[in-house]
């Protein structure tokens, strides 16, 4: 797999919690009732507090994801028989790793999102958004790192 792809479903990956935002609330809008912005009103103050808290949450998922993709590249590496102890086989494992677990900085988010739907503040939610993007990117980045290098040119 090219390194142009790797970065285009990177982007997909990544744009794909605050798409999931703006679809939450353009589907609000059409499909719930107008009071239901009264019990948002309502829930505002109860929600925000704990939507802050998920950024730390995003931090926390971000390294642990980096971190976790590397030992399960470097084990499945290691599983593999020496004839397919390759850069193309190494790229191909840090590919799956790298969809799999980066997934993991978004699960806060996506609890920003339905935090939000009941009435969060939107400042907050983007914050957390924006995090989750960035820790996103760090992670793929990471995994197309691992896919570049072994374990013994990481140890030089």
């Amino acid at each position: 797999m090219s390194r142009r792809v790797a970065w285009v479903l990177l982007g997909f990956i990544a744009l794909s919690t605050p798409l999931a935002l703006a679809v939450e609330t353009g589907l609000r809008k059409i499909m719930f009732p107008p009071e239901f912005e009264e019990v948002r009103d309502f829930l505002r103050p109860t929600l925000t507090g704990p939507v802050w808290f998920l950024l730390p949450i995003v931090a926390l998922c971000t390294l642990a994801a980096a971190r976790w993709m590397g030992r399960r590249i470097e084990k499945r590496m290691a599983a593999r028989p020496a004839e397919e102890q390759t850069e193309a086989f190494r790229t191909k494992e840090a590919f799956d790793a790298m969809m799999l677990f980066t997934s993991l900085p978004q699960v806060p988010a996506i609890f920003g999102t339905f935090m939000f739907m009941f009435g969060a503040a939107l400042t907050p939610v983007v914050v957390v958004m924006a995090a989750a993007t960035l820790g996103v990117l760090v992670v793929g980045l990471v995994g197309m790192r691992q896919s570049a290098v072994g374990p013994q040119s990481r140890d030089a």
